[in-house]
Order: structure tokens, then C-alpha cells, then sequence
């Protein structure tokens, strides 16, 4: 298990992005690489996603050993 969650940019697969200061749901982020943009929102929910994965993972293979 790895305590990062790494987003990547669904045009290029770049994780590098451009963000403003202390960014807000609305705001605008951008990609370092192709420079696609899009909402901070977006990336906050996708790392939401790829988190609680994570966990129901971890929580599996917990739950495994005690069989």
C-alpha cells in the first residue's frame, strides 16, 4: 500500500499539473504537459476514487488472513 495518490491527466497521462494558489472546487488546473485543462473538482473526486479502492484492497486482504 503506498500512501500517495497519484492522478495523471486523462489526455496524456502526465501527473505533473499547474494549479492555482490554494485552488477551490471551480477553479481551473491545467496539465504541464499538453496543457489540457480542468476542474480541481474533478481531480479531487478522482482521487477519491482511487483512495477508497485502495482501502477496500487493504481492508480484503486484512479480512483474508483471518480465515
Amino acid at each position: 500500500m503506498s500512501d500517495k495518490i497519484e492522478l495523471s491527466c486523462g489526455r496524456c497521462g502526465s501527473k505533473q499539473f499547474i494549479l492555482p494558489d490554494n485552488p477551490s472546487a471551480s477553479d481551473t488546473v491545467k496539465c504541464a504537459r499538453c496543457g489540457a485543462e480542468g476542474r480541481y473538482g474533478d481531480l479531487q473526486q478522482q482521487a477519491l476514487v482511487q483512495a477508497k479502492a485502495e482501502i477496500d484492497k487493504v481492508m480484503k486482504n486484512a479480512f483474508k488472513k483471518w480465515k
